[in-house]
């Protein structure tokens, strides 16, 4: 494949990371789960109450001040960025304000509530103090109760030798990591330069189809080939691609796959470039359910000792990132063992800083699972290599829909009925709005019944069982039913947010199944 026309790698390319990532990354501790149960509109909230608070503020304070910081001695220049909730900038001395949103009664918040909070207002201090050569600044850490509408403010001031020192210390182990990383992608890009095909020779149509690939990548385009079985097509894909990561024209490739077959050949193909001099790392990530070490699947860290202190014991795990080049499954639950840390969750944090992903359509397809610390508000540009994409309109049908089953509505409903009635009570509304759908597939002699419009009467019932669930989840009570009843709120969940995407390409469905309850 002929590559002399591409463009020149750009090792000083500027590498940014942000102030939140770059707090939680050096300064994040404890256990995998440590907030408990959030309501499935959290997010939403928090950004209305951080809006309300800002609103509420007098005509001097400004909003959303964006502020950058090149960090010194550093090659490729390194780049903190940030955005501080709110600055007086004209006060003496200046004010910015760190805005939090909690449920938590403000009784239970105190001063060192989270360290990363602190952390995070201290950073944009430092950065807003530099830029406009302040000696003292002053930080409000604001608290903002989403049920109350209540604020509790805590306030201290720091001189610039206070926050350049604290800087520096957060800077430091995060710049040793960073300088790894760049010395890996140093490596791994001259690697790929001197790259060779990495058999005797191509197959018929194999150089084409390499060819196409390359062109397509370099002109951020999309290809669809069909090529008949036996071409080569995992190796004439992955090779292209390989080659334009090393040319900066892609920040990290994702292969994508549906059968574990495919994750099997794509792992064989990059281990074959790997013999011929390749340095590149990949992971395969495998689905939670899976790969879980105690199933079924509860991330409680009072149960499960690979969720207790992750955040901990993973920072040691990812020291072995320079050991191993392939993050197969294996490999990642022998670390996993070793370092007694969840695998799925470090497959993920793994993929942060390898090249190559393989794993299946729904981490970057499905709105339930895809991968969101990639995919959410981020510019970096992607490979997308789709293994027989035929399969996907059927998957992603899959990803867009959602079911109920009525027996799981009574079993929970018999469950629940001496602990929490009046949970069993909307379950039995539910349960009735079940019987009138089957009563009406019996009374047109049918099994099942299509209806092209929303279930309306289903829905409000459900967004009603939804929100009383939600009461009584966000209590974190330890109970037995929690389980059951937390894993039936998520498919609650999912059925509402799928309703969201209702259209004339929707129908709502009901099928008959086994004697009327």
């Amino acid at each position: 494949m002929d590559t002399n026309t591409a463009p020149q790698i750009e090792v000083n390319q500027p590498h940014s990371i942000s102030v939140r990532s770059l707090v939680e990354f050096v300064m994040q501790s404890g256990d995998l789960s440590m907030g408990g149960f959030q309501r499935r509109d959290r997010a939403q909230l928090g950004t209305q109450g951080h809006k309300r608070v800002q609103r509420s503020r007098p005509e001097e304070y400004h909003t959303e001040v964006e502020v950058t910081c090149q960090v010194e001695d550093t090659e490729p220049p390194l780049v903190v960025r940030g955005r501080i909730d709110g600055l007086y900038a004209s006060h003496e001395p200046v004010i910015i304000e760190e805005i939090k949103t909690t449920t938590l009664s403000l009784e239970l918040v105190n001063e060192d509530h989270n360290p990363l909070h602190w952390a995070q207002a201290q950073c944009y201090a430092y950065m807003y103090a530099r830029q406009q050569q302040l000696s003292e600044i002053r930080i409000h850490l604001t608290y903002y109760q989403l049920d109350s509408h209540e604020e509790k403010i805590f306030e201290r001031q720091f001189s610039w030798e206070e926050l350049e020192k604290f800087f520096t210390n957060l800077i430091t182990p995060y710049l040793n990591w960073f300088r790894k990383v760049q010395a890996w992608q140093i490596r791994r890009d001259r690697s790929i330069e001197q790259l060779e095909f990495p058999y005797a020779e191509y197959r018929p149509g194999q150089r084409d189809m390499a060819v196409a690939v390359y062109k397509t990548i370099r002109e951020k385009d999309r290809a669809y080939i069909q090529s008949p079985t036996g071409v080569g097509k995992t190796i004439a894909t992955l090779f292209p691609s390989v080659k334009a990561l090393g040319l900066g024209l892609a920040e990290k490739i994702f292969y994508l796959t549906a059968k574990t077959s495919g994750r099997l050949v794509a792992e064989k193909a990059l281990d074959d470039m790997r013999r011929s001099n390749l340095y590149l790392r990949s992971v395969t990530l495998t689905a939670k359910e899976k790969i879980c070490f105690c199933p079924p699947v509860n991330c409680d860290p009072d149960v499960c000792i690979f969720a207790r202190g992750y955040f901990d014991k993973v920072k040691l795990a990812l020291e072995e990132l320079d050991q191993h080049q392939a993050f197969t499954r294996p490999v990642i639950e022998e670390l996993a063992r070793k370092y007694e840390i969840c695998p799925f969750e470090f497959s993920l944090d793994l993929a942060l800083w390898v090249d190559c992903i393989i794993c299946d359509y729904n981490y970057v397809f499905d709105p339930r699972v895809y991968l969101h610390r990639f995919f959410d508000l981020n510019i970096d540009p992607y490979i997308f290599l789709v293994d027989e994409a035929h399969n996907l309109p059927d998957r992603a049908r899959t990803m867009y829909s959602a079911e109920l089953d009525k027996e799981a509505v009574l079993q929970l409903q018999r469950t629940l009925k001496p602990h929490v009635p009046s949970l069993a009570k909307q379950l039995g509304e539910i349960n009735k709005i079940f019987l009138e759908k089957r009563k009406a597939c019996e009374e047109n002699g049918k099994e099942a019944l299509i209806e092209h419009e929303l279930p309306e009467d289903l829905l409000k019932a459900l967004r009603e069982f939804s929100r009383k669930a939600e009461d009584w989840l966000v209590m974190n009570q330890t109970a037995e039913f929690r389980q059951e009843l937390l894993e039936f709120y998520f498919l609650c969940s999912n059925y509402l947010r799928t309703a969201e995407y209702f259209d004339t390409f929707y129908v709502s469905y009901f099928e008959r199944r086994g004697s009327l309850t």
